[in-house]
């Protein structure tokens, strides 16, 4: 009789058990391996145009037209030859109207540019946050399933301790449910959580933590933009050093190799659910800075508008 009582107790018995090694397991079912594929990335290598110098004698001109902001954007832009041939032809219509189209093809072609970074970046976000909310989703149900393993466990030994008349076993099997207990009361307050493993093989975050281009996954002349510190609000720091500045505040460490700069700036690795919230939460960020520079192109673009 004490034999099949033990048989019908037996699977709470070895409830922590289960939990401890079942709750930190690596996922990797059909919608991780979804959302962990880079479906964002371009299908095809874009040829980025270079930077132009723009000699002494025309900076000093259209300096004395444009304003240090929009300078910027007239020089990484490549659009101070046909501001120059524009405002060298004021009597000849067909020129100046050439001259126009010019800078109009390359004011549509960097906010496409600008468009398309930017479009990568929200599709990363989005797709990173939708695996971290799964992940959330299956912690939370590991949650509840430690919850109602930790009650049911407390009431089997509660009930042995009324059924059994054996003072050794009932010893044992108390001592044995409350370590169960226990170990799953701890584990609900600390769980370790479901883990994925993603690889970025097109880490747009590389750049700006690293300050540098290398990749040349940016255009020259977005790059140029967000590098330069003329173009900040501030004037103290780029664009580029005030992202890395806000990212310091994820937990990261100031330093070569540290575990989280390779997890995030690297080629990717082993990311809990909280980690990916980070992750996305930096595309976002890093998008919303790269739109915020179409709000400077309006200025540039009512400064065009007036020329003669």
């Amino acid at each position: 009789m004490m034999k099949i009582f033990l048989l019908k107790i037996r699977p709470f018995l070895v409830l922590p058990f289960l939990f401890l090694t079942g709750c930190s397991t690596l996922i990797n079912n059909v919608q991780v391996q979804t959302l962990t594929k880079n479906y964002c990335a371009p299908n095809v290598a874009y040829k980025s145009i270079p930077v132009q110098a723009i000699p002494s004698v025309d900076s000093t001109r259209l300096r004395a037209v444009f304003s240090d902001h929009d300078f910027v954007l007239v020089k990484y832009l490549n659009l101070s030859p046909h501001i120059i041939g524009y405002l060298d032809n004021p009597g000849n219509p067909a020129v100046k109207l050439a001259a126009k189209q010019k800078v109009t093809d390359r004011y549509m072609l960097f906010e496409t540019e600008l468009n398309a970074i930017a479009a990568e970046l929200d599709c990363n976000g989005e797709r990173i946050d939708k695996l971290a909310g799964y992940m959330d989703e299956l912690n939370s149900n590991t949650q509840t399933r430690l919850t109602v393993a930790s009650i049911l466990l407390g009431a089997v030994t509660a009930v042995t301790a009324t059924t059994i008349k054996n003072d050794k076993l009932n010893n044992g099997l108390s001592i044995a449910g409350g370590v169960g207990t226990a170990v799953l009361g701890f584990m609900t307050l600390n769980p370790k959580g479901k883990r994925v493993s993603m690889h970025l093989e097109r880490n747009l975050l590389q750049g700006i933590w690293f300050q540098n281009n290398n990749a040349q996954i940016y255009p020259a002349s977005v790059w140029g933009i967000l590098s330069e510190k003329g173009f900040s609000n501030s004037e103290n720091f780029s664009l580029v050093e005030t992202m890395r500045q806000r990212w310091l505040k994820y937990g990261l460490e100031d330093q070569q190799n540290s575990p989280l700069e390779k997890l995030y700036f690297n080629t990717g690795g082993i990311f809990t659910a909280e980690q990916l919230h980070d992750l996305a939460n930096m595309h976002n960020e890093l998008q919303a800075t790269i739109r915020s520079v179409q709000q400077d192109l309006r200025s540039l673009m009512h400064t065009l508008s007036t020329l003669d």
